[in-house]
């Protein structure tokens, strides 16, 4: 269930679910409930074991919590498990068993709602759905305390445990240049600068994708921020991941829900693994007409493994162009 969440596909399978409410009650949604909760048992195993990484700390904690209260797991998908690839099987392996459970139980449900903790009473039998989100959710919590996040990346140390540690093994003394590595990014198009927290979407105000800025883009032309390869392109044109030579990680979202649009109105000139110069144009999109459609344009461009560095800096003009700085990563 959550691969056919990102290819975005999942969509295709809710006219079934809810012709089944006719039928009988439905038994797919209780089922894929499983993977929502190994989601969010991940989500906070990760929250659990890290104690010394901030910002996958905060990104974890947070993602949890629009798991639980919302039913909501994009920010887990995205920020956690495709980042750090080792989560999957963990993933797999308690969504499974939970789902199981929930199969042998014959559980149903009668209304189209998200899971959640909120919405337990609205699947029958309970008790039966308890025990089986119950299990993915404890099994993956385990599991992620256990075999955590790293072999990608390890938390990035402070700047000050930076110099104490040079310190005690008797090195010279360095400067805030040395420590402080810079990577610059420029705007992948054009438009009035937004704070990432002025962002109508929970999602991306609350940081829990990455830090980042968001533009109101005032032409509908994507250009690659910097030398590297394209991670991700999704099938709905919408959004595209970029991975620079440097390692940074970015994620550039066009509009806001504009998923739903389905390719409409975006025209892209680059496949997933291409790599791609500084300026090259990689997607259009048609502005008034995502508007028309009653869609706002608003792009977030987001570091997805900001967790990866000290600090993510907006650049202090309000309007940017093409290949203008956007961004600052600090290492």
């Amino acid at each position: 269930w959550p691969f056919l969440v990102i290819l975005g596909v999942h969509w295709g399978i809710v006219p079934v679910m809810i012709d089944n409410y006719a039928r009988g009650g439905d038994v797919i949604g209780p089922i894929t409930a499983a993977a929502v909760f190994a989601q969010i048992g991940i989500a906070f195993g990760i929250f659990l074991r890290t104690k010394n990484n901030k910002e996958l700390r905060s990104l974890s904690f947070a993602a949890t919590l629009s798991g639980i209260f919302a039913g909501v797991t994009e920010p887990i998908l995205y920020g956690l498990i495709l980042r750090y690839k080792k989560l999957m099987p963990l993933l797999l392996v308690s969504g499974a068993v939970g789902g199981a459970i929930i199969a042998l139980f014959d559980v149903r449900v009668y209304a189209f709602v998200f899971p959640g903790f909120l919405t337990i009473p609205a699947f029958t039998p309970t008790l039966g759905y308890i025990f089986g989100i119950g299990a993915s959710f404890v099994l993956a919590t385990i599991l992620a305390v256990i075999f955590g996040t790293e072999g990608k990346k390890k938390a990035v140390e402070t700047e000050a445990e930076t110099k104490a540690a040079m310190a005690t093994e008797g090195s010279p003394d360095i400067t805030d240049n040395q420590v402080k590595e810079t990577v610059e990014l420029s705007a992948p198009l054009a438009g009035e600068m937004i704070p990432l927290e002025d962002v109508d979407d929970p999602v991306f105000s609350s940081g829990a994708m990455g830090n980042g800025v968001a533009i109101e883009p005032s032409e509908g032309i994507v250009i690659a921020p910097f030398d590297g390869k394209v991670a991700t392109l999704f099938p709905t044109k919408h959004a595209i991941g970029l991975i620079s030579d440097a390692g940074v990680e970015v994620l550039i979202h066009i509009g806001l829900d504009t998923v739903q649009l389905k390719g409409k109105h975006y025209e892209t000139f680059v496949e997933a693994g291409d790599t791609v110069k500084k300026g090259q144009k990689l997607i259009e999109f048609n502005i008034a007409g995502i508007q028309e459609d009653g869609y706002k344009t608003t792009t977030p461009v987001i570091i997805t493994n900001t967790a990866d560095y000290l600090d993510v800096l907006p650049t202090a003009s309000r309007y940017v162009d093409a290949e203008s700085n956007l961004l600052t990563v600090v290492k």
